[in-house]
């Protein structure tokens, strides 16, 4: 392996021990454990549950297995609270403290109505105002219209768009993505891309704002996938360069570690 992987986006909770172990085999040494929107009821009361959980129980576990571990914290559309996401946006800077968690997400739309939108843009008013990233993504349905929709929204927001992972991206959308200056997630799981796509991709497209992630965790996902791009990028002859970018130094920059 040519340098140590960054991978930005992973769901601990459904990973066992062995699969941290594994991922560091294969080259992992930086995460970003994500808020998940089906881990927890869509109230101020499940929110917070699990943000506790998240940063209490599986930050310290990915750190004893040897991970270097970050938390990025966010209230997700699928569970947007019917009352009270004010109360949420209110505790969230106490979250911050610490230093562990260094971007809001995962964020995004499912319908892209009204609320969906407004309550994106409120959260990424908060990044902006206390200096951190944003993980955002469309959903698998829809994705294209709905990722035009998203991108649309994102610029009405006050964060920089070079602070901005818009993840899930595939061939038809990571091109727009990058155009309007965010960085675009290629997502190595079975729902969103395949290695082999994903490396195609980096060879037609080369390196600007772009980054790969495996969502380790998050269904049947696949813990090798970070570790297999790279490998087969090399293979493929792209240069040590070319690939620390793609699979850490453009995620260290755009989360600032």
């Amino acid at each position: 392996m040519s340098a140590p992987l960054f991978d930005p986006r992973i769901h601990p909770a459904t990973l066992s021990d062995q699969d941290l172990e594994t991922l560091q085999i294969f080259g992992v040494q930086t995460v970003i454990a994500v808020a998940d929107a089906s881990a927890h009821p869509a109230t101020p009361q499940g929110i917070f549950a699990h943000f506790d959980a998240l940063l209490g129980k599986q930050l310290p576990r990915l750190e004893r297995s040897g991970l270097r571990a970050y938390a990025s914290l966010g209230v997700h559309p699928a569970v947007l609270p019917r009352r009270g996401l004010s109360q949420v946006l209110e505790a969230l800077p106490g979250y911050f403290r610490g230093g562990q968690v260094v971007s809001l997400g995962l964020l995004g739309l499912l319908t892209g109505d009204a609320h969906e939108q407004e309550s994106l843009l409120e959260q990424l008013s908060l990044a902006h105002r206390f200096h951190k990233a944003a993980i955002v993504a469309a959903p698998g349905v829809d994705k294209e219209r709905i990722t035009k929709l998203l991108l649309g929204t994102l610029q009405r927001a006050e964060l920089a768009p070079q602070r901005v992972l818009v993840d899930g991206a595939v061939g038809r959308t990571v091109k727009l993505i990058r155009e309007l200056g965010f960085v675009a997630g290629l997502t190595l799981h079975p729902d969103h891309l395949t290695v082999e796509k994903a490396v195609a991709l980096v060879r037609t497209l080369g390196p600007e704002r772009l980054v790969l992630d495996s969502a380790a965790g998050d269904g049947a996902s696949d813990i090798l996938s970070l570790g297999r791009a790279a490998h087969r990028l090399a293979k493929a002859g792209l240069s040590a360069r070319v690939i620390r970018r793609v699979t850490r130094d453009n995620a260290s920059a755009l989360f600032g570690l």
